[in-house]
């Protein structure tokens, strides 16, 4: 193996894939609005929205095996410029906070939590949006379609995270 193939493995980093303009019109026929009282976070939001019930990695694992919802997943980290502007959609987006309801948000700093690599099914690039089923698996089919080979889990604040957390709850909805 030469050095230039082992070089792109160990070196991880905020990816610049291109800008892909965002899917027309999205509609869905299921209610967007939670389905209990709103949850209160027990983690700092740390910019990714004050409104949003965020758990840290172990915590929001273990609250949704035992409450049956999906968990998304947020891996990034804080010197990451992508990361920043997707901080900026989850606080833009009011149908955004309003789906965080029914799943178990979940936000992790990779450098912080090195636990958060072993999340990374296509690569470690940050950020990566991640659905995950109530046992803690990744549900690969919940990519982002506009990146069907790279990338597949990198949302630019132009794509419709909406659609794939709309997409996740038709499969994974809560169970209980």
């Amino acid at each position: 193996m030469s050095l230039l193939t082992v070089v792109p493995l160990l070196v991880g980093g905020c990816i610049e894939p291109p800008e892909r303009e965002a899917d027309a019109d999205s509609t869905h026929a299921k209610a967007d609005a939670p389905t209990s009282a709103k949850r209160q976070a027990t983690i700092p939001a740390d910019g990714w929205n004050d409104n949003i019930a965020w758990r840290g990695f172990e915590e929001g694992l273990k609250e949704a095996k035992s409450s049956g919802m999906p968990v998304m997943m947020v891996v990034h980290t804080d010197w990451c410029g992508n990361c920043q502007k997707l901080k900026r959609t989850f606080n833009a987006d009011a149908k955004l906070e309003q789906l965080s309801e029914r799943f178990v948000m979940v936000h992790v700093n990779q450098d912080d939590n090195p636990e958060a690599t072993l999340y990374g099914p296509d690569g470690q690039y940050i950020p990566r949006v991640m659905f995950l089923d109530a046992n803690g698996n990744v549900d690969q089919g919940l990519q982002n379609p506009n990146r069907p080979s790279r990338f597949r889990y990198f949302y630019t604040p132009q794509e419709d995270l909406v659609a794939t957390m709309r997409r996740a709850l038709d499969q994974h909805g809560n169970k209980s």
